[in-house]
């Protein structure tokens, strides 16, 4: 098979791949996802602090990272970013989030469930401030008391470590009242059917939070594993407690340190902004490409149209299938890279120049040039990749962006540089051998 034959299979091969790139890529608005500082929502930094009994640990705050990432992909939120900052710190970014005063409210519940006996004294008090079934405001009840220091309650008997799972649903006499339907694990549904059991005819309070959200007479021994909580104001309000109490308690007290909010409007001005910056940059170098380059000029276009295609593509699959947000600086990360990919075809060219001037064919100048270039490209772009890898690595929140977006771009400017660039000079080549000035950019050639 002859050089230039290999040359257009290659060249056939990525034009198919750009195809692919293309059509990862529609529907376009849905191509990409868009990050908290392009698409707006809430960002929220929670701080450990440490309590009496709960001191913050490396495994306290491993759970803790977790419960909230759970209670997070709980609320629905499209590619949230949960990471730890330091050894205290929990970063919680949710991008286009509607109601963000809920979430932040969702994410530092404690969630600690508690069951214990209602003292003999206040049977008679109600538990909550509002009757579920007649919506009345009652004056007196038993977390009022509670508050005023009265001991309203006995001993915990019963926590939520107990707990197998939590749901919303609706019950009640006639079936319209918000509740929380409780399964308890073996152990638990054995420990809840002894405390029925020695309480039949007293009242068993269900504290959350500290707070006690009802507090029923046990008729006769529960020994079915399950329990309910009832006088809770809405459905929402039942999935947000049903939410808390199925991914747990966190084992630390966390403040919110910061709690910062970006408007869509001041997103889609960032985001338009990048747009603008980096189809100016391309339009510059295409212009610079074709005045100072010429022929081989109009290769480099084409050369970024495939870069383009290419890039944009496998940031597409990246945002589709692992999950991954575009950020501002991952857009300046793609601007830096068009500008790389500009350079490698600058430095291929000017070898070719060097290898025309010392008197070669411009078949062999194009062979020649490009290993040669391609070595100093390689170098180059290793160095700039591992001081991405790093930044990668040791950065965090929109750095890495940053950092994912710069590697991308390096390794589909190598790709396009060795398969694309140079196999379509190898075509000119063999189809134009002849040294011309209007092609290579050069004022005279050597005879």
């Amino acid at each position: 098979m002859t050089d230039k034959r290999k040359y257009i299979i290659t060249i056939l091969l990525v034009l198919a791949i750009v195809g692919g790139a293309i059509a990862a890529i529609y529907p376009i608005d849905r191509s990409t996802k868009l990050g908290l500082d392009l698409r707006g929502g809430v960002s929220v930094i929670l701080t450990a602090k440490d309590t009496p009994g709960a001191p913050v640990n490396e495994d306290s705050m491993r759970q803790a990272e977790m419960i909230i990432r759970n209670r997070v992909d709980g609320l629905g939120v499209g590619e949230p970013e949960i990471q730890r900052q330091g050894s205290r710190n929990i970063l919680v970014q949710l991008p286009g989030i509607r109601n963000q005063d809920e979430a932040i409210k969702i994410m530092g519940k404690p969630a600690v469930l508690q069951f214990a006996v209602v003292n003999e004294k206040y049977a008679k008090v109600p538990a909550a401030g509002v009757d579920p079934n007649t919506g009345k405001k009652i004056n007196l009840n038993l977390n009022d008391l509670k508050r005023q220091g009265e001991p309203v309650l006995g001993p915990v008997l019963m926590t939520g470590k107990d707990l197998k799972s939590a749901q919303a649903t609706y019950g009640g006499q006639i079936g319209s009242q918000p509740i929380v339907e409780m399964q308890f694990t073996s152990e638990g549904a054995r420990r809840f059917a002894e405390i029925t059991t020695a309480n039949v005819n007293k009242r068993l309070a269900m504290i959350l939070d500290g707070e006690i959200k009802e507090a029923p007479t046990i008729q006769q021994p529960i020994t079915g594993g399950s329990a309910q909580i009832t006088g809770i104001g809405s459905i929402e309000d039942a999935k947000n407690t049903a939410l808390v109490l199925q991914t747990g308690s966190i084992p630390v007290k966390l403040e919110m340190s910061e709690i910062r909010n970006v408007g869509p409007t001041l997103g889609q001005d960032s985001l338009r902004a990048g747009l603008i910056a980096g189809l100016v940059g391309l339009a510059l170098i295409a212009m610079f490409m074709l005045v100072t380059y010429r022929g081989l000029g109009a290769v480099t276009v084409a050369a970024l149209v495939v870069f383009a295609a290419l890039y944009w593509g496998l940031i597409a699959v990246m945002s589709r299938y692992y999950q991954w947000n575009l950020t501002l600086p991952g857009i300046a990360g793609i601007i830096v890279s068009i500008g790389i990919a500009a350079d490698s075809s600058i430095i291929f060219y000017e070898r070719i120049k060097d290898e025309i001037r010392a008197g070669k064919t411009f078949r062999t100048a194009v062979d020649s040039g490009f290993w040669n270039a391609f070595r100093t490209m390689l170098d180059a772009d290793f160095v700039t990749w591992l001081t991405a890898g790093v930044l990668f690595l040791i950065g965090i929140g929109t750095v890495r962006g940053f950092a994912l977006t710069l590697s991308l771009g390096l390794i589909v400017d190598m790709f396009t540089m060795f398969f694309f660039t140079r196999s379509v000079l190898g075509v000119i080549a063999h189809m134009w051998p002849k040294k011309s000035p209007k092609l290579l950019g050069l004022e005279e050639v050597p005879a």
